[in-house]
């Protein structure tokens, strides 16, 4: 099992390659993209960590703190240790399956902004929604499985 914020370093691997830029929101969704077709597929969490409810969609606090210093601004920087080593990514090669989801995550969003992926999370019977309704601080992740997301 990965974490998130190896998950966040993937997706900014490539957002730097492409010269794409991410902002913390758009980042947060597309890590929740890549867990919900992960757990879709195998039926397993990519991570430990918990989407919590928060008013724009869901949100893994350990990412949200690493970087929340952007604000809406877009990252210029992965995720780093205390001591200012980079903190890993995925390592796709051994995780084929991940791979493929975050390639399929990555090509759909990629030219999305944060707003509009948000409103994605925001759809009636989304897991987000159900969370919010219920006055739940975490997401479901049989409502996680369950959710069918339609990009465009």
């Amino acid at each position: 099992m990965v974490n998130a914020i190896h998950v966040g370093n993937s997706i900014l691997m490539r957002a730097f390659i492409e010269n794409i830029d991410i902002t913390p929101m758009k980042l947060q969704k597309l890590i929740y993209f890549t867990y919900q077709m992960y757990l879709k597929e195998t039926d397993i969490p990519l991570f430990d960590e918990r989407f919590e409810t928060w008013k724009y969609g869901p949100v893994i606090s350990s990412v949200y703190n690493e970087f929340k210093k952007y604000g809406a601004n877009a990252i210029r920087q992965y995720a780093t240790e205390k001591d200012g080593k980079t903190i890993f990514t995925v390592n796709e090669e051994a995780s084929p399956i991940f791979k493929r989801i975050l390639d399929s995550v990555w090509s759909s969003c990629k030219t999305f902004d944060g707003i509009y992926l948000s409103s994605i999370t925001h759809r009636p019977e989304s897991a987000w929604s159900k969370a919010a309704e219920n006055g739940q601080p975490y997401l479901s992740d049989n409502d996680i499985k369950s959710e069918v997301i339609v990009f465009g």
